[in-house]
């Protein structure tokens, strides 16, 4: 778990490191306990995968830097930190001040479990009414399992009601995963021109601004 000094100390270091980056996004991954969010971390920024289900206690951070081609053909370098946050309700006040700031979110619920999806409302509108302009994908993982319950129709009708990104995932297989979190820091540079120019004196945290999805 990371206490507030230490995330002051990494984000002043994140700002002074630009030298070649030329945007810089933070991440939060939510959903309930156990449903993959670790493992989707690990397995885009270290390419591993652990069978072990070791909660996560608190928060956790890792940083991936990537090159991304845009729509023009231009290529630009992206740097992400991506925060891990715990899904147990204890959590729930400690959530909501590390989503500040946030330019992405990915709710994930596992196909295995029909409860976690049935909460990705909740954890929607958590995080929306913090960071109305964030970009949002709803991820589907554990596809690789033979016990799957949640069907895929289903991820699509909550991406048509909550119009937001949807992607079928395996942290185990690492099926779909560099497209999905290639897709988000996509949506969020288009997002962040939409939205003009922002301040990066933090690393990943830009101001917020009215948005429609405000609620």
């Amino acid at each position: 778990m990371i206490d507030d000094e230490e995330k002051t100390r990494f984000d002043k270091n994140m700002a002074n490191d630009m030298s070649s980056v030329s945007h810089m996004f933070k991440l939060v991954a939510l959903g309930d306990g156990a449903v993959g969010k670790t493992s989707c971390i690990k397995r885009y920024t270290e390419d591993s995968f652990s069978e072990r289900y070791i909660a996560t206690i608190g928060t956790t951070f890792a940083l991936k830097t990537l090159d991304v081609e845009l729509p023009s053909g231009s290529t630009v370098t992206a740097r992400v930190v991506l925060w891990d946050l715990a899904g147990q309700p204890t959590y729930n006040e400690l959530r909501r001040r590390y989503m500040a700031g946030a330019s992405m979110a990915m709710i994930v619920y596992d196909v295995t479990r029909p409860q976690t999806f049935l909460d990705i409302g909740d954890w929607f509108t958590r995080f929306i009414t913090v960071c109305p302009n964030a970009v949002v994908a709803v991820v589907a993982n554990k596809i690789d399992r033979e016990d799957r319950l949640v069907p895929s129709e289903a991820g699509n009708m909550v991406q048509q009601w909550l119009d937001v990104m949807h992607y079928e995932t395996s942290a185990k297989t690492g099926e779909n995963i560099n497209l999905l979190f290639t897709d988000l820091v996509k949506r969020a540079i288009e997002k962040q021109q939409e939205l003009g120019p922002i301040d990066q004196t933090m690393a990943g945290t830009p101001p917020h601004r009215p948005s429609k999805l405000g609620v």
